[in-house]
């Protein structure tokens, strides 16, 4: 399976809900910026277009990745999705944003208050993470990376304008709430690895740049969990809740 296979195996894992089973070492994309033009070749293959981005990072300041959300991934709360229609269900629970005007490509770098400036709205989310490889985990990293990293779909709450809440939102450690029937999702520890989100922004428009990308102001950009990610195996109601921010609210049939 070559590269080219990959991109129409991830379509069709997608269209047909058929896992990938796996992974021959020349299918595997060689670099990160490979891995980048598949997940816009799979977009392009999927008839669609993109709806959203997730972006994240391991640690604040440390490297970051992200992948384009197809648009009929993205979904309003209160939502009603199939457990069945996903490989793999885990929850995150994140603080997304859309920028208030479309944002170019261009040569120079877009320097942090430039980023911020043009941010328009924030609101809570909840991503449900998933893979279209059976083997999943132990699937090589940049297979991940090209397989929308891990994204299965993304539902939105409400948004709020940012100017509204840059200056007293607790970023780095908000109050949450994410529930499966009624049974808390919170563990002890929470945070979002890479600290203050909005840094993650700042790669995210540079990385659009790079890549000849225009961001349109509908995307809305998720920017990775405070809660870490927790498989749900069946059914049931799920409810998130960012004080200040708002509330995410999904059936899963």
């Amino acid at each position: 399976m070559t590269q080219y296979d990959l991109v129409t195996r991830l379509v069709e894992a997608r269209q047909q809900h058929r896992a990938i089973d796996g992974l021959s070492p020349d299918s595997l994309p060689p670099d990160a910026a490979s891995a980048y033009a598949i997940q816009q070749a799979v977009i392009s293959g999927l008839g669609t277009t993109t709806g959203g981005w997730k972006i994240g990072a391991k640690s604040p300041g440390g490297a970051a990745s992200g992948a384009p959300i197809p648009a009929t991934c993205m979904i309003a709360s209160p939502a009603s999705v199939a457990h069945s229609g996903f490989f793999h269900v885990l929850l995150e629970l994140e603080v997304a944003f859309c920028f208030a005007e479309p944002v170019e490509p261009r040569n120079v770098a877009w320097a942090r208050d430039e980023v911020l400036a043009r941010v328009g709205v924030m609101l809570p989310a909840i991503e449900i993470v998933d893979s279209r490889f059976a083997d999943w985990p132990e699937v090589a990293p940049l297979a991940q990376l090209a397989d929308a990293q891990n994204n299965g779909a993304l539902i939105t709450g409400s948004p709020v304008p940012y100017a509204g809440f840059a200056r007293t939102f607790d970023f780095v450690s908000p109050k949450l709430e994410l529930t499966i029937n009624g049974r808390s999702l919170v563990p002890e520890s929470t945070g979002n690895p890479a600290g203050d989100p909005r840094e993650l922004l700042v790669w995210f428009v540079n990385h659009c740049a790079a890549m000849g990308i225009a961001i349109d102001p509908e995307w809305t950009i998720t920017t990775g969990t405070y809660l870490g990610a927790h498989r749900i195996e069946e059914p049931g109601t799920v409810h998130g809740r960012i004080h200040g921010l708002g509330e995410v609210d999904i059936v899963l049939t």
